[in-house]
């Protein structure tokens, strides 16, 4: 039993996440359906980024991806029904 306590925390420490790697936008382009918007909303981001949209359910996403390097992953913002409105132009 100590044997399996030692290797549920050794596991546990190697899973922290200081180990995991970061979300890039190529893993974000490949498997999420979403709306690439042309510039990033108002306040969404402090420096150069990119901003794709997605939804699900009731709310609205807006994913938030660094321009330079790798483009990581910086922030999500969620909005419910009643936090934003959709234009359609044609």
């Amino acid at each position: 039993m100590i044997r399996l306590s030692a290797a549920i925390a050794a596991f546990a420490v190697l899973a922290t996440p200081a180990l995991a790697e970061g979300y890039l936008y190529s893993d974000f382009e490949a498997s999420v359906p979403h709306i690439d918007l042309p510039e990033c909303p108002e306040g969404m981001a402090d420096r150069a980024a990119i901003c794709r949209v997605t939804i699900n359910n009731d709310a609205l996403h807006i994913h938030v991806f660094a321009e330079d390097g790798d483009q990581p992953f910086i922030a999500v913002h969620t909005f419910y029904e009643d936090g934003f409105a959709l234009t359609l132009d044609r």
